[in-house]
């Protein structure tokens, strides 16, 4: 059963520490259990990365076992994949297992996951999943104009795209996420942390940041060959040149990765309106640990 880490710290005004994981290729739990020994004990939320492939094992299914070893789980729910029938049945089985932390995705495009054969099927948008899981929270009339006399347990967040364009449109919609019920929003990796500072201006210039907790993600980079190869996957994604430069003359280059990451954590701490921060690195868990404690980032 979840311990609501994650809702207590958001409640308490405490700085959020969230962290990433990689579901196994096949059934083999191994690594969920690594990552939940490695970072549960030190994280708010442990979060699968859900749609990554088609042959992962699932969101519901990671966070079930990492639950069972002592993490707090945070499930990602991508409306690319489901149905609103499905994503509601899903939010329903995920509360009666305890796990109360939903994540509301659209998802990537299946040509950059390595599922291009798979269709999408974006019958809802994450902002109407944020209103259809706002609504269970709550006894009363659903949108769909069923009753109900019971009130799930949820906290509930979403995700944005600092770098996006066009910035305003996007801010607009992050209002109607927040609108919607997002407890928490989670931004995607920062790199390029002037343009995110910036962003930060126009957030808080919308008073968003007093309505919502933002994280901001950090993913540290192991090599000037895969910032390279982010940069040309992912448009949204900028990666200044100085970084890829800095990379590229280090003699350990996973080792200055993991030092521009502790530094933007910094940087980001310091950052009026950042709530929290969510670290990446892949299947990495030692390497996560390592920078949560250099960063100060240990939850209290």
């Amino acid at each position: 059963m979840s311990e609501k880490r994650l809702a207590k710290a958001i409640g308490n005004g405490q700085f959020i520490v969230t962290v990433e994981c990689l579901p196994p290729l096949g059934t083999d739990i191994g690594e969920l259990r690594s990552c939940a020994t490695a970072v549960g004990g030190l994280v708010h939320g442990v979060c699968p990365a859900e749609g990554v492939d088609g042959i992962r094992l699932s969101g519901l299914a990671a966070c079930t076992l990492l639950a069972s070893a002592g993490a707090e789980p945070v499930l990602p729910l991508l409306t690319r994949d489901m149905n609103r029938i499905s994503l509601q049945s899903t939010l329903l089985g995920a509360a009666s297992l305890g796990i109360n932390n939903i994540l509301c995705l659209s998802g990537r495009h299946q040509a950059v996951t390595g599922s291009a054969s798979a269709r999408g099927v974006y019958d809802i948008d994450p902002v109407q999943l944020l209103r259809i899981a706002n609504d269970l929270r709550k006894e009363g009339r659903l949108a769909d104009g069923k009753e109900i006399n019971w009130q799930v347990d949820l906290t509930l967040g979403t995700d944005a795209n600092p770098f996006a364009e066009p910035s305003d449109l996007h801010l607009t919609t992050l209002e109607k996420a927040v609108a919607a019920g997002a407890d928490y929003v989670v931004s995607q990796p920062v790199f390029d942390i002037e343009r995110f500072e910036i962003w930060m201006d126009r957030v808080r210039g919308r008073e968003i940041d007093g309505k919502t907790c933002i994280i901001a993600s950090v993913m540290p980079l192991t090599s000037a060959e895969e910032a390279s190869a982010l940069t040309e996957k992912y448009r949204h994604l900028p990666i200044p040149p100085e970084i890829t430069e800095k990379l590229s003359i280090s003699s350990d280059q996973r080792t200055a990765g993991i030092q521009i990451a502790v530094e933007t954590i910094a940087r980001l701490r310091s950052t009026k309106g950042v709530r929290g921060v969510n670290l990446i690195t892949r299947a990495d868990y030692g390497t996560a640990a390592d920078i949560l404690k250099a960063g100060g980032l240990s939850r209290s």
